[in-house]
C-alpha cells in the first residue's frame, strides 16, 4: 500500500523536473536556477585551432588578498594549486576549436556564485579579457511563471496525498507499536520464568554444595582409614630404567645424568624413566605414601603386572595404569583418558596412596593438608604393583628424589618437630632430601578410628577451592 501512494509522488516530481528554465538571450549575461550547471562562454573571441598558452578565470573584483582562480587552465592541463577552495571539484573548461570558444561550466551553482566573471586569455604573449554575469535564480527571486502556474495546482494535490500517507503511516506505527507491546509482554514472562528457573537453581546449587561438603568430609574421613592399611614399598631395582638411581635401601629414586651398566631384562623399562614396587597385590587394602618436597614433576600410582616396559607407552586405565601427575607449580591431572586437569589449593609435599583391590578403588591424597585428590575405580584382575616415576630434570629445578616413606608421617603443616612421645614415629634422615625436617610426628591416634565411608570415595574427583 505504500507504494501505491508513492508512485504519483515520484510521477509529479519527474513533471516538475521537465520544465523549461528561461534563460537570457545575451552571450555576458547567464541566468542559472539554483543548484544547476552554469556555462559561461568566454567573450573573447578567438581564431578556430589556435593554441591557447593559459585561460584563467577570476572572479571580478577578486576577493581582498587573494591570488586565486576560479579556474586556471595553463600549459594544455587545469592547475588545481591555484584554484579557489569553493570551487574545488565544481569547475571544467571545455574548448570548441572549430569553433574557437572557450567556456566554464560549474556544476551545483549556489547563490554566492553570481557576480562578474572576468575571463583572460593568453595566446603566446598576446593577452585579452573580457567579463560576463552570472546570475542565480533562487525561488524567492523568480517572477510568475507558467511553470510557477503548474505548481500552484500541483502543490494541493501533492499536500492531499502527502497527508494520506501521513495516515497510513500513523496506521503502521500503531500496529507497530502493538506488536512491540506484545513483545514486551513476552519478554516479562520470559523473565519472571527465568527468576522462577534461577530460584531453582540457586535451591539446586546449595544443595550441591552440601554434598560437595559431606563429600569432602568423607574424603577425610576416608583418609584416616587408608592410614589404618600403611605397608612398607620398597622399589624394585630389575625394572628401574637405566637412568634411575636407587637408594641402597630401595626407598628412594632420582634421575641419573646417564644411562647405567643395566641388564637389559623384559620387566625394564628402556623409555620411561619409571620404576615398579617390588609388592605385589592380588588382595586386601594396601597404603604407602611418598615425599615428593619441592619437586615440580612426578607421577606416582598404581599399574598392572602385564604393562609393557619397553618402547614408549601410554599411561590409561585401558593399558593398565591409574596414575597421578604434576605438571607444574599447583596444576596436576589424573591420567584418565581424556586426562583429567585439575588445580591443587595447596601441593603435597607428601602424596598418600591407597589401593582398595576388592571396591576397585585407588584414591590419592594429599598428606600435607590432608585432603582428597582423586579417585580412580575399576574392577581389578592380576597382580597390581605401586609406581613411581621421578621424571626429567625440569632445567635443573627436578632434580630431587622421589622418596617411599618407611612409616606413616606427620600431617601437620608445623615444620618444627614436636618431639618422640606418645607413640611418634621417625623417618630415616638418609631418605630425606637436602634442608628437609629430619623427624615426621604421628597426627593424634584418636583420630585413626575406622569408617565405612569408603565407598562414597568412589569416582570422586578433587575439589577445586
Amino acid at each position: 500500500m505504500e507504494s501505491s501512494w508513492l508512485l504519483p509522488c515520484y510521477l509529479i516530481t519527474l513533471i516538475c523536473l521537465q520544465l523549461p528554465v528561461h534563460m537570457s538571450g545575451d552571450s555576458k549575461f547567464h541566468l542559472v536556477p539554483l543548484g544547476g550547471t552554469a556555462e559561461l562562454l568566454c567573450p573573447v573571441s578567438l581564431w578556430p585551432t589556435v593554441v591557447l598558452t593559459e585561460v584563467r578565470w577570476l572572479r571580478s573584483p577578486p576577493p581582498p588578498g587573494s591570488s586565486l582562480a576560479v579556474h586556471l587552465f595553463r600549459n594544455g592541463k587545469d592547475q588545481a594549486d591555484d584554484q579557489m577552495p569553493e570551487y574545488k571539484g565544481r569547475t571544467t573548461l571545455v574548448r570548441d576549436p572549430k569553433e574557437g570558444s572557450v567556456t566554464l561550466k560549474i556544476r551545483h551553482v549556489r547563490l554566492e556564485d553570481r557576480g562578474l566573471y572576468l575571463c583572460q586569455v593568453q595566446i603566446e604573449n598576446l593577452n585579452r579579457e573580457d567579463t560576463v554575469t552570472l546570475q542565480v535564480a533562487a525561488p524567492s527571486a523568480k517572477r510568475l511563471s507558467s511553470s510557477e502556474v503548474a505548481l500552484s495546482v500541483i502543490i494541493p494535490v501533492l499536500s492531499l496525498i502527502f497527508m494520506v500517507g501521513i495516515g497510513f503511516i500513523w496506521k503502521q506505527r500503531r500496529s507497530k507499536e502493538k506488536l512491540l507491546y506484545e513483545h514486551v509482554m513476552e519478554v516479562e514472562n520470559l523473565l519472571s520464568d527465568h527468576s522462577k528457573e534461577k530460584g531453582r537453581l540457586h535451591r539446586g546449587l546449595k544443595k550441591l554444595r552440601n554434598e560437595l561438603k559431606l563429600k569432602r568430609s568423607a574424603a577425610n574421613s576416608g583418609w584416616r582409614r587408608a592410614r589404618l592399611h600403611f605397608v612398607a614399598v620398597t622399589l624394585d631395582p630389575d625394572t628401574a630404567h637405566p637412568k634411575l638411581i636407587l637408594s641402597e635401601d630401595r626407598r628412594s629414586v632420582k634421575l641419573g645424568d646417564r644411562r647405567q651398566p643395566v641388564p637389559d631384562n623384559p620387566q625394564r623399562f628402556d623409555f620411561v624413566v619409571s620404576v615398579l614396587g617390588s609388592e605385589y597385590f592380588t588382595a586386601g587394602c594396601h597404603y604407602w605414601e611418598v615425599h615428593v618436597g619441592d619437586k615440580t614433576k612426578w607421577i606416582l600410582g598404581v599399574c598392572s603386572e602385564s604393562v609393557s616396559r619397553k618402547g614408549k607407552v601410554t599411561a590409561s586405565p585401558a593399558n593398565g595404569h591409574w596414575l597421578l601427575r604434576q605438571n607444574r607449580g599447583t596444576e596436576y591431572e589424573a591420567l584418565t583418558s581424556p586426562q583429567t586437569f585439575f588445580r591443587l589449593k595447596e601441593s603435597p609435599c607428601c602424596v598418600g596412596v591407597f589401593l582398595d583391590y576388592e571396591a576397585g578403588v585407588i584414591s590419592f591424597y594429599n598428606v600435607t593438608d590432608k585432603s582428597h585428590i582423586f579417585t580412580f575405580t575399576h574392577t581389578f584382575s592380576g597382580p597390581l604393583r605401586p609406581f613411581f616415576e621421578p621424571c626429567l630434570h625440569d632445567e635443573g629445578k627436578n632434580t630431587a628424589p622421589l622418596i617411599i616413606c618407611s612409616e606413616l608421617q606427620e600431617s601437620e603443616k608445623s615444620p618444627k618437630a614436636k618431639g618422640h612421645a606418645n607413640g611418634d614415629v621417625k623417618v630415616d634422615p638418609s631418605l630425606l632430601p637436602p634442608q628437609a625436617p629430619a623427624t615426621f610426628l604421628l597426627t593424634d591416634t584418636s583420630l585413626l578410628w575406622a569408617s565405612e565411608l569408603g565407598p562414597a570415595l568412589q569416582g570422586l574427583k578433587a575439589p577445586s577451592f
